[in-house]
């Protein structure tokens, strides 16, 4: 019994170190809440520009932005440029539409949405830009049902996603980008 007891403890013990050296060598779980440049407290996303004729793109895109920043960071983020530390600036340059599969009657089933985005981040006290693409790319795939019928545009939905994936793929570039640090001028 006596033995058993000692090798219980030992055994507790081994686990122990192991446990301990695992957590000690230098892995951590890490948080998705970001942080910009230091003295930026707030930051203002007015809408994007459209240059395209897709109707309401620009309030899809600076509202999934905006949703996505609040959820990434701490800061104050408002829809308007005044009053701001930081401001980001976007301009969505281009909207296309390509079929990528074809119907049994020779029309588009499947489509490529491709949506071409300038964005920059502008330092409001020094007029630096601290951030900058000129040309983010994002693609989206929709489908069209066949059946007349139960016609349903995906084209919507797809955007919709499309604006989701691109204000997700922003705030993570600008949060973790290494630029950030040297300001351009």
């Amino acid at each position: 019994m006596n033995k058993t007891l000692k090798r219980n403890h030992i055994i507790a013990a081994l686990l122990l170190i192991v446990t301990l050296g695992i957590a000690g060598c230098g892995y951590r779980v890490r948080s998705s809440v970001g942080s910009l440049p230091e003295g930026i407290e707030s930051l203002g996303i007015p809408t994007f520009e459209n240059r395209t004729s897709q109707f309401k793109l620009e309030q899809w895109i600076t509202g999934a932005v905006l949703k996505e920043f609040n959820a990434r960071t701490r800061i104050d983020i408002h829809s308007r440029q005044s009053g701001a530390d930081a401001v980001l600036l976007g301009e969505i340059l281009s909207v296309q539409s390509t079929p990528v599969t074809y119907g049994s009657r020779s029309f588009g089933s499947a489509f490529l949405v491709t949506v071409r985005i300038s964005a920059k981040m502008i330092r409001t006290k020094d007029s630096l830009v601290i951030w900058q693409n000129r040309s983010f790319t994002f693609r989206e795939r929709y489908t069209l049902n066949s059946d007349v019928r139960d016609f349903f545009s995906e084209e919507n939905p797809a955007l919709d996603r499309l604006a989701n994936a691109f204000a997700a793929s922003l705030v993570s570039t600008i949060i973790e980008s290494q630029s950030l640090d040297s300001p351009k001028p």
